[in-house]
This record gives C-alpha cells, structure tokens and sequence, in this order.
C-alpha cells in the first residue's frame, strides 16, 4: 500500500506540474493577447489635407426620407460573420432619429433608435421604433449595431445614455443589449421588440475612464458598441469608444512619437485632457450577455477626444479600423478635419498603422467641412454616412439630417481612395450589387434644346480677354492647335525624369491658318519644373502614320511604353483630300536622354476602331444630306470603379437624316442634320489594341452637330464629361456660343445631366467669342485651350476665310492660351484663377506618378 501510494503521488506532482505549466502557458499567452495596444501618436495626426482620393463631392441638396425626424448614426443589419443581412428579400438599417419638433442641436438629448426598409438597399421606408422606449435602458438610446443570428433574432447593441430617473441631463453611458424579431410580408416589415434589455458593461476606470475621473471641456465616452466576429479565431467581441482610465494623466513619449519628432514637437498645455481610444470586450463562450473588458485596441492620448463608432472590416487578411472624429476633438497643437480615419494590421490586436500615412480616409470639402459626418464602412467597401450641416447652391448654411449619398472606398493594403458615389443611402447588397453593375440605361442621355437655351455668360464661366500679341509662342514657327497631356494609366499626369509632356496638332506657320487641318501632324513638347516648353519633334516617323493627316487624339504611359490614341483623316496618297476618319493606335519606348525626351522602336499603327453605320454614322450616310462627319479624338480612360479601359470618342448618332427621321418618327427639318454623340469602345486586350463599341454616353441629336474632344475628369467619385463645340454647330434656334461643355454622372455609363443647367463650363469674351478653343480639363481642374482668333471686329468664324491672307495670319494665335483653373463643386463649376499659358500641373513638380510608373531609359 505504501508503495502505491508513492506512485500515485509521484503521478499527482508530475500531473501538478504539467497543468501548471500549461496554465501559465496560456496566462502568457493571454496577457501577450490583452496588452498588445496600438497609440495614434501626435507625429502620426499631422500634414492632413483634401485630396481627390479622400475628399467626396459637395452636397448641396438631398432627398429627406423622413421628414417628420432627424436621422443621424446609421448601420445596417449584419449576420455574425459581419456580412449584410436579409430578411426574405428586405434589407433593414437601423438610425439614431428625433422628432424635428426638437432642434437639430436638441436632438442627442431625445435620441431613440428606429429601423428603415428596402427591397433594393436605394429606396428606403421608415418602419418605426426598434424597442419599446419604455423598457430600454437610458433616457435616451445612442448608436450601437446590429447582428441577426441564424433563427432570425435580431441583437441590438445600443448605448443606454442617462437615465430615466436623472432629473436633468446627464451623459452617464453604459453598453446595453435587447432583442426582437421581424415579420415581412408583400407591405413591408414589422418589428416585433419581445426581447429584455440588459446592461452589459460600464467603464471599469482601469482602461476606460468613468464620468467621475473626467477632465477637460468634451464629454467623456463609453459608447457605440460594434459587434464583431473574429474571422481567424472565432471570438466574438464588443469594439465602442472610450477614454483611457485613471486619474494621473500625461503625454508621455510614446503618445508623441519618436524620438527625432519629440525634439521639435511642443505638446501645449491641455492636451493631456484627451484620450480617446477604441475600446475591446471579448464575449464569454459565445455568450451575448457576458462581455469581459479588454485593454484598448488602439489609444490616442494627447492625440484626440473622441475616437467615435469604431467598427473593423476584414479583407485580404487584414483588419481595417475605422473609427470617426470632428474637428474639435483634436489636442490642441494639431488639427484635423472632421473625418473617417482608419488603421490597418494583420491581426485584430497589434500595432495598427495608420491609412494613408497619418489615418484620414475621407474628409468633407473644404469650403463645406461639415457637408456629412459619422461615415461607416461596411464589408462590400461601401461607406455609409448622415448630411450634417451643409453649404446648399446658393451657399446658404443649412442642416441635414437624412442620408448623405454613399461613397465607393477601395481598400487596397495601407492606401484607400474613394472610387465612386451612389445615391443617398444606398447600400450595394450581394443580390443588387451585379445588378446595379450591369444595369443598362433604358436610352442614352441626351443634351436637350431646352438645357442648351438656358446659357448665358457670367464670371464664373468668361475667362479674360487676351492679347495675341502678349503670348510668347512656345513655336514660333509652327500653328499649335488641339493638345493633350501625358497621362498615366489612371489618368493622372505623368513625368518622365521629372519632364511634363505634351502633343499637340501642328502645321507650319507660313500655312493659311484656315488649312491647317489639311496637313496637320502631332508634336510634342517636354519642360521640367515650370519652365518653358522645349519643342521635341514629331512624334511619329515620317510616312508610318495612317491617313493623309492626323487629327487630335491622348496619350498614355505604362512601364516605360507610350500608347498614342490618334485619328487617322484621309488615307495616304489620295488624290483628293477626304475626311474619312478612323481611331489609331501606336505604341513606343520613352526615351530620356541628356535632358531630352524621344520616342524609339514604333509598334506597327493600327485601326482600333471604325463606326459601324448603326450606332455611329459612317462616312457614307453623313453624305447623304448630312452637313459634316465626325469619328475622331479618342481618349484613353481607366475607370477608377472597375479599372477596365475604355477610350472616348466623338461621333455622330448612326443613319441618315432620313433614317433617323423616320426612326424618330418625325418629318425630316434642318435640325435633323445636327445629330452629335460622345462615343464610348470598351478595351478587349491588355495590348489596347482591340476595342469594342458600345452605345453613346450622350447624344446631342437636334441640338449640335460637333462634340469634339470628349474626355472624363473623376473626382470625389463623380464623372464630369467634358467637350468643345463651335456656336456655328448649333441647331437652328439655339443660341449656343463656343465653349467648353460639360456633363455629371455617378458612374461612367450613367445619366448625364449638364454642368450649370445650360452644359457651359466656359466660354470667351461676347467681344471676343473665338479668342480660345479647344479646352483640356486636367484631373486637378486646370483647363488649357489654344489661342485662336481674336479682334476680328465683329466678324464671324465663317467669314475669316474670305478675308486678306496678311489679316488671317495677323488675327491667328496659334499656340498655348493662358490656363484656366476650373473649381468643380457637384454640378457646379466656376473660374477660380487664370494662369500662364501651358500650365497642366502644379508647376514646381508636384504632380506625381500615381499608376504603375514608367521605367526611364537613360
């Protein structure tokens, strides 16, 4: 017996010693887990500013889908694994509201939580209250989420803010739950509240601040509870806002930054007061009502007050955390714009970097900084937000309170950028998203007479009168006319050894400036840091180009390679001069040499595209009564939504005047005889060599004949449509002038409507209405244009020809006209500045490379 007795102790220490060997494994493990906090220092919040990857587009109207309540804080219903949640084809958001018998500064004290409902994520109802007030916790209920489990319930994490016995006001907040239901049918959705409320954690004053170990002028925060499931481990968690706890508070070096930035960086007085961070609690087992608090995911003492709504979106192996903040909740010293900033780290806990740099991933627009607020980003990429308070058209300060539209992110390893907007509240669900997509527009939009007749001049669309003789001509031996930049893939301006490129269509200057055309031929131009144009040469061999001529076209570097997009006029050795036009292409290798640019080891050209007689006219049925022809000016594009490639063109709508006539089911009139179109032909190869033509992105059918040069401009997610046009190609009765046009979509196919009501974006002088033609919107909203005729005393474009030739030439620019730098505000433009001929970017080299970049050859 004894002897089995020291066997079995023998077998209870080693036992004792393994459990407790594996206990402590798992306590390090553990602690490594719980105390692995990331710090937004100072250093990190610095050198914010507005870029057209994170600045959305002005909102000067909206549509009120309540309008008897302020909506603000807004999230969808979610399945556990985060993704968006559907009940029998219903999609449901739920959103802090108030009655607007409350003020829009009122409406926090008597929030309440009430849930919407569409069929197709765009057109949203108001269902009613989530919960019975009376029963949930608080004496008003602030934002949360919402996750649906697999029999239907519905969980509702909110914060239970105040309390109904408070005699005044109080900002006491607590994380709360309740549960409920939905029932459906053809007439919409029902909630059914049958679940109890609990409170599920408060501030513990160790990690998060308590309301009683507040300091500073800003409430503190214990709010916004963010369910989340951990995709790699299975754990299920709480994210909300809180403050960091304790009493003793202090900017130490790790909440600065590091060493080299702590040497020039002053932390002023005060700063200590805020320290928001983005707080964890991880539930027990899968147990919804037993959280356990965890130390912070990420800090931001001494940096920022309120890191609002945290929410994670998991992708690619990444997690994404998103959180929002205002203006005034940044420590004094730094300063940042009421915004959706963002980190990113390979595991949930861990050292968050921040996006971008220094954390902004969308900001409102300058002159409208507090346009839209408390942005969230769901799975699909789509960010979701309320109108706040906005600048209206008329720039009359007004208040929101309804859905702002729904911008397009693209997250893309530590960079995001917006690539698109949808309607006001719109959310892109799985069985909608391809829908939305592929969805054909039942007709092509159209410029109507009625939009053209409402031009008229202003000062925010008539650039200056020039002076021809004032212009230094960048070659004084050549006529320049039409000219396009350089561009990278994505349609930013590209630099090859820190030179700017340009092309544009020349012809000797001892030519008849009204013959130009005949002979025209593209040459480029090369300059560095802001200075003059350096005339390169021409830009194809002689004899290796297609047509008799070539006509304006863009051109585009990828890994060192040009792609040049022409027009083909005429074929070569006509014996009379044609006007038959085709798209070409031709690729070569950049070349940079002691300070010059050429172009070596020409691909063969190529035809890409000719116009199929039934979408666009041929040559064949524009001369069966048609009074000119048009297929010409391709433009290479990249959508930055779905990066496929398209290039723009101008045509003319397919058929002959009678054709179309009867098509329309009208009598033939001269108006049928202006029949102009934006073409659009969809690349088949990476080569982009092979394209496929698709219908019109506008038509100007009975309102104008040319609508030259088309090309697009992005910004903040919205499509501007450029184009230039002659007042002698407007229809009969329509008094359009030369100018630059201009169109608004959200999406590349989308609905144009016209810039400014009218489609004028600019024009010249009424005493000089042909000085400039031809106008280029760069992405940043430079515009430059050629000089072309001026001081003509009253004289129309069509009568110059029958003029002297010494007075053609004396009247006849020729070269770069002054830049004109358009502001873009939803569909509103205006001349912000005009400055010196040829200017295409920030002058001292701030344009940079944002493709795939070429490969110099030195």
């Amino acid at each position: 017996m004894h002897s089995q007795g020291m066997t079995y102790s023998k077998v209870g220490v080693i036992l004792t010693m393994l459990l407790g060997l594996f206990v402590g494994l798992q306590t390090e493990v553990s602690a490594k887990e719980q105390d692995d906090t990331a710090n937004w220092t100072r250093e990190m919040a610095q050198n914010y500013k507005n870029t057209p990857e994170n600045t959305p587009e002005n909102i000067d109207n909206f549509k009120d889908v309540a309008p008897d309540y302020w909506i603000w804080d807004t999230w969808p219903l979610r399945n556990r694994d985060g993704s968006l949640a559907e009940i029998d084809g219903y999609k449901i958001i739920f959103a802090l509201t108030a009655s607007k018998d409350y003020t829009w500064n009122g409406r926090h004290d008597v929030a309440k939580i009430r849930y919407f409902y569409s069929k197709d994520g765009k057109d949203w109802k108001l269902g009613g209250l989530a919960y019975d007030p009376d029963k949930a916790y608080g004496s008003r209920q602030w934002a949360g989420s919402a996750m649906m489990e697999k029999d239907g319930k519905v969980n509702l994490f909110y914060t239970a803010t105040g309390r109904k016995s408070d005699e005044e006001t109080t900002y006491e907040q607590r994380l709360a739950r309740t549960t409920l239901t939905f029932d459906t049918d053809e007439n919409g959705v029902e909630a059914n509240p049958s679940g109890k409320h609990e409170i599920l954690l408060e501030a513990d004053g160790k990690y998060y601040e308590t309301q009683e170990q507040k300091t500073g002028d800003i409430i503190y925060s214990f709010r916004d509870p963010w369910f989340f499931k951990d995709p790699k481990s299975g754990k299920e968690y709480l994210l909300f806002e809180g403050n960091s706890g304790g009493t003793e508070k202090a900017c130490e070096a790790g909440d600065i930054g590091s060493t080299s930035f702590q040497k020039n960086h002053d932390v002023p007085e005060g700063a200590e007061d805020y320290n928001g961070n983005v707080g964890i609690a991880v539930a027990d087992d899968g147990d919804l009502s037993d959280f356990e608090l965890l130390p912070p995911l990420l800090e931001a003492d001494c940096v920022n007050q309120q890191l609002e709504r945290p929410h994670l979106v998991y992708k690619d192996g990444n997690y994404y955390l998103f959180t929002i903040s205002h203006k005034f909740t940044f420590a004094p010293g730094l300063e940042g714009p009421d915004g959706l900033y963002g980190f990113v780290n390979d595991s949930l806990r861990g050292d968050y970097k921040p996006l971008n740099d220094n954390g902004l991933v969308v900001a409102n627009p300058e002159d409208d900084p507090f346009q839209a607020y408390s942005w969230a980003v769901l799975p699909n990429e789509n960010v979701i937000s309320f109108v706040n308070e906005y600048k209206d058209e008329n720039g009359e300060d007004q208040v929101g309170g309804s859905f702002a539209p729904t911008l397009q992110l693209d997250l893309d390893g530590d960079e995001t950028k917006i690539v698109g907007e949808l309607e006001d509240g719109q959310i892109q669900y799985p069985d909608n998203k391809e829908e939305d997509e592929n969805e054909e527009k039942e007709q092509t939009p159209e410029w109507s007479a009625e939009d053209a007749d409402k031009f008229k001049r202003t000062k925010d669309n008539t650039v200056d009168e020039i002076d021809l003789k004032e212009i230094k001509k960048i070659a004084p031996d050549l006529h320049i006319w039409d000219t396009w930049p350089l561009r990278e893939r994505d349609g930013s301006i590209a630099k090859i050894d820190g030179k700017e490129i340009i092309f544009s269509l020349t012809a000797p200057a001892d030519v008849l400036p009204g013959k130009r055309h005949d002979i025209a031929e593209i040459r480029y131009f090369y300059r560095e840091d802001g200075g003059d144009w350096e005339l390169g040469g021409k830009v194809f061999e002689d004899g290796e180009a297609l047509g008799s001529r070539q006509w304006a076209g863009s051109a585009m570097v990828d890994d060192g390679e040009l792609h040049m997009f022409y027009t083909a006029t005429g074929r070569k050795g006509e014996e009379k001069l044609s006007y038959e036009q085709r798209l070409a292409t031709a690729s070569a290798d950049i070349k940079s040499r002691y300070g010059k640019i050429s172009f070596d080891n020409w691909s063969d050209h190529e035809v890409i595209l000719e116009p199929d007689g039934e979408t666009y006219q041929t040559m064949e049925q524009s001369e069966e009564g048609d009074i000119a022809y048009t297929f010409r000016d391709p433009w290479f594009f990249q959508d930055p939504k779905t990066e496929e490639e398209y290039i723009l063109f101008e045509a003319n709508s397919g058929g002959t005047p009678a054709e179309r006539a009867e098509k329309d089911g009208k009598e033939q009139s001269e108006s049928t005889l202006y029949n102009g179109s934006i073409g659009i032909a969809k690349a088949q190869n990476d080569e982009l060599t092979e394209f496929k033509a698709q219908d019109p992105l506008l038509e100007a059918e009975e309102v104008n004949q040319e609508l030259e040069r088309p090309h697009i401009v992005v910004k903040g997610g919205k499509y501007y449509l450029f184009t230039s046009t002659h007042t002698n190609k407007f229809a009969p009765g329509i008094s359009g002038e030369d100018g630059l046009y201009g169109f608004y979509a959200k999406d590349l196919q989308g609905d144009y409507e016209p810039l400014n009501e009218s489609g004028l974006v600019l024009t010249n002088p009424a005493d000089e209405p042909y000085q400039t033609y031809s106008w280029t919107v760069m992405p940043d909203g430079k515009v430059i244009s050629f000089a072309n005729f001026a001081d003509l005393d009253g004289l129309t474009i069509d009568e110059i020809g029958s003029q002297s030739e010494a007075y053609q030439f004396d009247h006849f620019g020729g070269t770069l006209a002054p830049t004109v730098e358009l502001q873009l505000s939803g569909k509103k433009t205006k001349i912000k500045d005009i400055l010196d001929p040829g200017v295409i970017s920030d002058e001292k080299g701030n344009g940079k490379h944002k493709g795939k970049g070429p490969k110099h050859n030195g």
